[in-house]
Order: structure tokens, then sequence, then C-alpha cells
């Protein structure tokens, strides 16, 4: 695969790809010989491609609408386990090229429809989408009598961008609810629900329910992490995508707590060239102990000892070897104490990434020389070309804005 590194499940999935059987029925073919043989559009009048559209769109429904079917088929007679694909959504996913998320979501469209006929019909027909079947079983779910309503949903659907159909369905939904507004708290928690979709698109839908004083927490931690308080650098972002940014930084700041020395470590950074005397030890805000601190603060504390040399940018720590793609405990631990968080906006480590500069395709090593920190906002300002990093001879990062197009990298 050359210099890029693919997962293990995407080598597996490649592999259970290859072995795919690639029999299908002829009439599949006489289809695809049928498409070859559409008119260029250009040729056509204004009036013909409006037709033309609308009629491609009924069609894609339908097509659609019949590979959740074989998907459903493939779950209920087992081809997975014939195939030695493993489950039904990993079989969709290798067979369509769609993620495993997405294949899977194509199975349960499947089964959840087996119960719905009508809608399954109008998907059948045409006359809706994917995505309109999509919105109309996820709002409808909990609701009572689930089955008229879903039928009523059909000539909505139809009638309407799924988006629209999203909003009324809710309206009805929140009409039904006879207790809506008055759902005491453990009510409100046996309705909590979160649901993390694929999109084809290689995109992800977040939707869900949650209690009022889940949803105020996480609203009000929203609305800190996502205030403009780095003008400058991302501006232009709209706040929908602020606050996207801010789920992001606060799935990583759970998982940066996993580290022990996240929250109850003690970095000590020794200057090499005096090791010898013993008392140039200090902490990671520059506060110097002695060695009888020292011994007192590594008996009650987990303590990484970082060696290194003072420079003129201050402290570069020595290369901690390399082992892994991924930074170690040790090297996180020296890139705090170099970088001390987000060497663009300085943000806090615990919302910070190691960053190689010599990106790892292009041969870069896993070393602290080579790393830097930053974090989920400047790194994708970086990966989309606003500013460059190099780094110094003695091992200390710089930063150039950059004026051309986005740099093709990957960290």
């Amino acid at each position: 695969m050359g210099f890029f590194e693919v997962s293990r499940g995407a080598l597996r999935r490649a592999k259970i790809r290859a072995g795919l059987p690639t029999v299908h029925p002829e009439t599949l073919d006489e289809i695809e010989a049928l498409v070859g043989s559409l008119p260029d559009p250009g040729t056509l009048c204004a009036e013909e491609r409006a037709g033309a559209m609308a009629k491609v769109a009924a069609l894609t429904n339908q097509l659609q609408a019949y590979l959740t079917s074989v998907a459903g088929a493939a779950d209920a007679n087992g081809d997975s386990r014939v195939l030695g694909a493993g489950t039904t959504g990993t079989l969709v996913a290798t067979a369509t090229g769609a993620t495993v998320q997405a294949g899977s979501a194509i199975v349960q469209t499947a089964v959840e429809l087996r119960s719905f006929p009508e809608l399954k019909r109008a998907f059948d027909d045409g006359r809706v989408s994917s995505q309109h079947v999509s919105v109309v079983l996820q709002t409808t779910k909990g609701l009572g009598r689930r089955a008229e309503v879903v039928d009523a949903a059909v000539a909505l659907a139809a009638a309407t961008d799924p988006r629209e159909t999203r909003h009324v369905l809710q309206v009805i939904a929140d009409a039904a609810d006879g207790e809506h507004g008055h759902l005491s708290h453990a009510e409100q928690r046996e309705r909590r629900s979160l649901r993390l979709t694929a999109r084809p698109s290689g995109m992800w839908r977040l939707t869900g329910l949650l209690d009022d004083v889940e949803g105020a927490r996480l609203a009000e931690v929203l609305e800190q992490f996502s205030a403009s308080r780095d003008a400058g650098v991302d501006a232009g972002e709209t706040l929908g995508q602020r606050r996207a940014d801010a789920l992001a930084v606060m799935a990583q700041a759970a998982h940066a707590n996993r580290n022990p020395l996240g929250t109850s470590g003690l970095s000590v950074l020794i200057d090499a060239d005096d090791l010898p005397e013993g008392q140039r030890a200090v902490l990671t805000d520059g506060t110097p102990i002695t060695a009888d601190s020292f011994d007192l603060l590594t008996c009650t504390m987990a303590c990484l000892v970082i060696f290194g040399t003072k420079t003129k940018g201050g402290f570069a720590p020595l290369a901690m070897g390399r082992t892994r793609r991924r930074a170690t405990g040790h090297q996180w631990g020296a890139l705090i104490a170099r970088d001390r968080g987000c060497v663009r906006c300085g943000r806090s480590p615990r919302f910070c990434e190691a960053h190689h500069v010599l990106h790892w395709r292009h041969g870069g090593l896993t070393d602290v020389d080579n790393m830097v920190l930053l974090c989920s906002r400047c790194h994708h300002d970086l990966h989309h070309g606003r500013f460059t990093i190099t780094m110094t001879p003695v091992g200390v990062p710089e930063l150039h804005v950059s004026r051309g197009p986005p740099a093709d990298v990957r960290a």
C-alpha cells in the first residue's frame, strides 16, 4: 500500500471483498447497458432535463430499495456466515464499498421495514428516498400506534424533503406525548437515547434525547467550549461548526484523562549537561527542586523524569526512541514540558494531539524532536495549509504562516 497505513479491519474487509462471488441476476447487466445508452444531457431541452432528473431520482430510490431488500434477505439467510464475512453489516460494507457502520445501518433499515409494508412499498416504488425512510423510522421510535403514524407519514415524505419531513414528524411526536413537558426525571432517564450513524458520505449524524439535567450540563459545556475565544484562528466558522469542534474537544479530553499522568502526574526536567551535580532538576513550570524534595515527590506521586538540555528557546528534551507511530507516555510528558500546550494558540496540553512535523508516511520518526503539540482546531488548520511548522537545530518548533495551497499532510 505504499507509504499509507491501512487498518487491520480494512485489510480484512479488502480480503473478503476480493473473495466475494460476482454472480448476479442478468437483469442487472441489462440495466447497466441501458444506463450506458442514456443520451447526453447537453442534447436535451430544459423540460427534458427537468423530467430526467425527477425520473433518475425515482430510479435511484428504487435501486437503493432493492439494495436494502437484498441486505435484509442476506441477513435473514445468514449469508455472512456462508461467505465468511462475520456480520451482515460487514458483508454489505465489503460488497458496496461503504463503512461497516453504513452497512449495518442498511441492514437495520431492512429489518425495520418488515414491520411497515406501506413505507417499504413507497420505497420500492421510488416515491421516497433512503433519507426519507431513515427519518421516518428514527423520528417515530417510541411512539404509540407507531404503525399508523408511519403509514400516515408516507404521503408526507413523498411530498416534502427529508428535513421538512423530520420537522413535521417531530412536532407530531411532541404533540402526541400527553405528558410532554411534565415528565419526571426518572421518566426522562427512561427515554434517554443517543444514535451515532455513519452516512454514505463518510460523515456521521448524531441524534438523541437527554434528560433535563444532562441536557443542561451538555448545553453549558458546549457553550463554553464553542465560544469564539481564539479570535483570528477560526474566523468564519458557524456556531454549528464550533459546537461540533467543541464536542470533539470534549471527547479528546476524556480520552486524554485515561492517562494516569494526565491528572496526578509530576514531570521533572533534568538538565543533562549538569547531571553530575544533581542540583538542576525543575518542575515543568520552572520551579527548582532539591534532592530531598525530589525524593518526597517521587514517593507520593506518579513521576516522569525527562532528560534534556537548556536552549535559547527553552528546554529541549532528548530523543526517547521510536517504538511505534503514536507518542509514548514518556514522549507525551516531554512534549508537555517543552511546548506547554498547543504551539499555535497555547491551549492546554489535555486538549492537544502529538503531530509529526516530518510526517510519518514521509519517513518521519516518532521522536520528541519531530513532534509538537497541537489542539484539534490548529491541527486541522495545519492540514488545510494555513501554517507550517519547522524544527530548529536545537529541537524547538517554529511556526510559519502559509500563503500557498493546502499542504498534502498526514499526522
